[in-house]
């Protein structure tokens, strides 16, 4: 997960000023160790910003098929930009979704 190996890297292309889009999916678990929540999970944001990336370039979306438009120009945005940018596709894991519908 993000917070769990991915701050480090993050931080260090932030001290380099690198040339690279960080792509963080969000899916709001902790998938590889049982489906908890995740430290980061609506922290996300603020810990990029708290790492050194500029807010501008922190970039959140909603990966479905109606905002396929909409993403496909953020993605161009970030690629083409000069620094460290961040892009964040969040939407809820499947399999957890499915099991909160099972349980009801």
């Amino acid at each position: 997960t993000f917070t769990h190996s991915g701050m480090t890297g993050l931080l260090d292309c932030v001290n380099e000023n690198a040339d690279v889009t960080i792509v963080i999916s969000d899916n709001e678990t902790t998938a590889m160790t049982g489906g908890q929540d995740s430290a980061g999970t609506g922290r996300i944001e603020a810990i990029c910003t708290g790492l050194g990336v500029d807010p501008a370039h922190i970039r959140v979306m909603t990966p479905l098929k109606k905002n396929y438009e909409e993403m496909k120009q953020t993605l161009r945005e970030e690629l083409n930009y000069h620094g460290v940018s961040v892009i964040i596709p969040r939407r809820e894991c499947i399999q957890t979704l499915a099991r909160k519908k099972r349980n009801k």
